[in-house]
């Protein structure tokens, strides 16, 4: 192959832009959401992930885009596409998928519902008993929060994500004309958005009137002197793209406590208009949040469909759900062991949420009250609302072991709660670090010390997702626990250089981002590239969220074109064209979206039938690869290297909710070859055999006997 740079070799038709693979995601999000074959509130479900979904994209990477475009940046991505073409191909998508969105919710999911007994009632299906209801619990509990603020010179500040009501009020002057005023009505998160009220038909089990719906019935109570004659609803979602220079900062708490405010106040990125509203308050609203610098949508149903998290959670309607899949304890774990006597054991490897995350929080509670183990460390990212794990590092602390945490302040949206968790170790005696100068912590290590016959052993847990019982129990995963001691070696090499600024050491077993963890996985890329142009069979098996590295894609084409067989299985963002004849002919991409996030990330490379996997916490993206600190774990133990390909393998023979990216970049079901292929769905098949794991040992699903500290 000829010496050319890579910029030579692939152009801007090779590649799929970024957002706009993003949003063909969230469509596929959707897709489950018109499933008819899916219980009505699983569906409900989906459609709230996808508003939570289109939120955060606004705010962080359309936030990004309006940047660019107000700075004149004319520079193509990858793509081809300019900051404004992008912008522009990012409204109409955005515009066409809320509408679907919104078809869906009211032709289809509503009526559904209905049927079965939850309504949402509308002020017009009201009877007299009812308003009387709702305006009695208007007066006690709405009317007092609320505060209406005048437009006036000063505009008033506007909260992000919260639904804002825009009143029109007139007065009568003495000569008989009217004067109007326009009054603005935030409605807090605080209140609940769904208000139950009695059913007068006596059919719904559950009936309820939206929060704003009853707001506009009784408005009036604010302007007694007054006529409302008229209310706009809207919402707005700010540029959250705001980071911390921690460069150049001394005081990165400080720092990051005014990106916070910052963000209260950064400019509008999307503004979403209730259908209907009157023009002249139309044009109003936009003024007031400057919408000639954000995207504008006119929005053809109720605001903030995240709210529907909360219809799909109702109580008391499991008929209406989909069947609960529960977790295990793996049965390498005996009823009665702790869990540094199962590790001693062997390696254990746990795919979440099939199997448990209680050993995982179980092994770091031991380690708190275990008078053998004298010291913790641990990297912190995104933790439950009540950590457990935090409790336990507290108690750890309290109880004078040596524990060092890196809270990552830097990880977005989970910077208020990380910088209270870092204030609660702090104060319980712990050392804390603050993330990295410069970079971003997303490595997923906890390591322990502990005494065992006069000599130190290492117990260690590696995982693809953060330490959170919640989540835990939504995303798949993956967790080592090791006590390996090159593994030991490498963990505590590891923790000297983020949290005490030593100098990089290359590792034994484990590699690190950005110091070379890219290099690592292409030179395996590399590898197979090279055994398949000297005739041997090559394959590469990749399990990621996102794929974006443009120096990883080219090597994953070059591999291709070299005859490499390349099966990638991407949740999200993919911008790789599969499929190009000469270009990606041996590289197959599929999408799994079902009732779990897929979030684990696992890379295996047949290496001439001796097969190499890794778990990591880094997806191919330029953020992980150069700018972020991630670890990239070689997985060791025959049997946990077994079930990892074993996962890949399931995954891609998926034919139930995996989708198939094509060249032309969208995304189709597979096709499935006859009526009477067997539809196999990866994330069943997980989900039966952990149970048959389980099972195996006569073990209870979510239980480990506690062992007991010695005295």
């Amino acid at each position: 192959m000829p010496a050319e740079g890579p910029a030579n070799r692939f152009s801007d038709i090779h590649f799929i832009n970024r957002e706009l693979s993003w949003l063909d995601f969230n469509e596929r999000v959707l897709e489950e959401a018109a499933r008819a074959d899916l219980p009505p509130l699983e569906r409900v479900k989906f459609v709230a992930i996808t508003a939570s979904n289109l939120d955060e994209f606004f705010m962080v990477r359309v936030g990004a885009l309006q940047f660019l475009r107000e700075q004149g940046r004319r520079a193509r991505d990858l793509s081809g596409l300019t900051p404004s073409q992008l912008w522009d191909q990012i409204s109409d998508r955005a515009s066409a998928f809320i509408t679907r969105q919104h078809q869906l919710l009211n032709h289809e999911l509503l009526p559904l519902l209905r049927e079965h007994g939850i309504r949402r009632l509308m002020p017009q299906e009201l009877t007299h008993a009812q308003r009387s209801y709702l305006e009695d619990h208007f007066t006690e509990h709405i009317f007092p929060v609320l505060s209406p603020i005048a437009i006036e010179d000063t505009l008033p500040s506007i909260p992000a994500l919260q639904i804002n009501v825009l009143c029109s009020v007139g007065a009568k002057e003495d000569n008989g004309s009217t004067i109007q005023r326009l009054v603005l009505i935030t409605l807090p998160s605080s209140l609940p958005r769904h208000i139950p009220v009695p059913d007068a038909e006596g059919g719904a089990l559950h009936a309820y009137v939206n929060v704003e719906d009853v707001l506009s019935m009784f408005v009036q109570q604010y302007f007694p002197s007054e006529v409302v004659t008229a209310t706009a609803r809207f919402r707005i979602s700010r540029n959250s793209d705001i980071a911390a220079d921690d460069e150049n900062v001394s005081d990165l708490v400080s720092e990051m406590e005014g990106i916070l405010d910052k963000r209260l106040q950064s400019p509008a990125i999307r503004l979403e208009i209730q259908d209907g509203a009157r023009r002249d308050l139309v044009a109003a609203v936009k003024s007031m949040c400057e919408a000639s610098k954000a995207l504008v949508f006119t929005i053809p149903g109720e605001l903030d469909l995240t709210a529907y998290f909360a219809i799909a959670a109702l109580p008391g309607y499991d008929p209406l759900k989909v069947d609960a899949w529960q977790s295990h304890t793996p049965p390498q774990i005996e009823p009665g062991d702790s869990m540094f006597e199962v590790i001693k054991r062997g390696d254990l490897l746990l795919h979440h949420p099939y199997e448990s995350f209680e050993p995982v929080a179980r092994l770091i509670e031991e380690a708190a009250s275990d008078p053998d183990v004298i010291a913790i460390k641990q990297i912190l990212y995104r933790t439950a609302k009540n950590s457990r794990i935090v409790a336990a590092l507290i108690r750890a602390a309290e109880a004078g072991k040596q524990v060092t945490v890196l809270v990552e302040l830097k990880a977005r949206f989970d910077e208020a709660r990380n910088l209270d968790r870092a204030n609660d170790l702090l104060n319980a005696g712990a050392q804390i670090i603050y993330g990295v100068r410069g970079l971003k912590t997303h490595a997923k290590v906890c390591l322990i010390m502990r005494r065992e016959s006069g000599r130190l052993v290492r117990y260690m847990h590696f995982g693809t997702g953060n330490y959170n019982e919640a989540t835990s129990k939504l995303y798949t995963d993956v967790s080592y626990l090791t006590c390996r001691a090159d593994y030991g070696s490498d963990a505590s090499a590891f923790f000297n250089t983020v949290t005490g600024r030593s100098r990089f050491v290359h590792f034994q077993k484990l590699s690190m981002a950005p110091y070379g963890l890219r290099e690592r996985l292409l030179d395996m890329i590399k590898s197979e590239t090279e055994r398949a142009r000297q005739g041997e069979t090559a394959e590469i098996m990749l399990k990621m969220n996102s794929l974006e590295d443009r120096e990883m894609m080219e090597a994953l084409y070059e591999a291709s074109q070299s005859g490499v067989k390349i099966r990638l299985n991407i949740r999200g963002i993919c911008c790789l064209r599969p499929g190009v004849k000469g270009l990606s002919e041996n590289i197959s991409v599929v999408s799994i979206i079902d009732r779990y996030l897929e979030h684990a990330r696992i890379y295996a490379f047949r290496r001439g039938g001796r097969p190499v996997v890794f778990i990591s916490s880094a997806d191919f993206m330029n953020r992980n690869l150069s700018k972020r600190v991630e670890l990239l774990i070689p997985v060791e133990d025959k049997e946990a290297r077994k079930r990892l390909l074993h996962i890949l393998e399931t995954h891609f023979t998926d034919n139930a909710r995996a989708r198939v990216l094509r060249s032309d970049g969208t995304w189709q079901l597979p096709v499935l070859s006859t009526k009477k292929t067997k539809l196999k769905r990866s994330q069943e098949v997980f989900a039966r055999e952990a149970a048959r794991r389980s099972k195996q040992r006569g073990q209870s699903p979510d239980v480990l006997v506690p062992h007991m500290p010695k005295s």
